[in-house]
């Protein structure tokens, strides 16, 4: 599947709000079942993760179910590519022309119970400032993508910030973004690394996982109760 032809950026672009993409593709084979519609807390997973957007505009790529009313949502061409031909899909149905072109794009799994808009919002503000890697050259002034590292020093790149121009340069380079791998669409852009050190960004992929993240907002929930909780929220909001 080619990528979507660039549009041009038009002159005096006015900068909107970014758009946080949501990706709710995926086989789930080690949960067993499609993961987005599982509830934490009472609510679907990709509910929770929508809270993450905030009042930014939010866009869907995949399956719909447990998606709530009012959010936009688009299916891949050919289902079934991955998150990198989800991306396509995304960055392809965004509006092309200003005012409602985006500068920069979100993308987030379906499947992070716990992200949140504040931690959303420093991965975008993160792009204004010199990227922490970049192998190809002398390092920019600014970053064209802000990944989350966990506390354990994994890269999510399913929580994320991209310049959409530079989104649409790397899905031109890489051609057909069907089984693309996002480390491969990753590779050699200007990154600054983003620590998350409450662990918003725990993702859920096995029954195990699940089981801990129930755990993880009960007792969050037990202590909201009892006035004994200065993090983050366990819903997105």
């Amino acid at each position: 599947m080619p990528p979507p032809e660039r549009p041009s950026d038009p002159p005096g672009a006015l900068a909107a709000d970014p758009v946080v993409v949501v990706l709710t593709g995926g086989a789930s084979r080690r949960m067993g079942s499609h993961k987005p519609l599982l509830e934490v807390a009472g609510r679907p997973l990709v509910a929770r993760v929508l809270d993450a957007a905030g009042d930014w505009p939010a866009l869907v790529v995949g399956p719909t179910q447990g998606v709530p009313d009012g959010i936009r949502a688009v299916l891949e061409p050919v289902p079934g590519g991955g998150p990198v031909a989800g991306l396509a899909a995304a960055v392809a149905a965004l509006p092309a022309e200003a005012p409602g072109a985006p500068d920069v794009l979100v993308v987030l799994a379906a499947d992070l119970p716990f992200v949140t808009h504040e931690h959303v919002t420093s991965l975008v503000a993160a792009l204004a400032g010199p990227p922490s890697t970049y192998a190809a050259g002398p390092l920019p002034e600014t970053a064209d993508l802000a990944v989350t590292v966990t506390a354990d020093g994994r890269t999510n790149w399913l929580c994320a910030a991209w310049r959409l121009p530079a989104l649409w340069a790397r899905l031109e380079q890489v051609g057909d973004a069907y089984g693309t791998s996002m480390r491969r669409l990753c590779a050699d852009v200007p990154t600054v690394l983003v620590d998350d050190p409450d662990e918003v960004a725990l993702d859920v992929d096995t029954p195990a996982d699940l089981d801990r993240a129930r755990d993880r907002a009960r007792d969050r929930a037990c202590d909201r109760s009892h006035g004994r909780v200065d993090g983050p929220a366990d819903s997105g909001r």
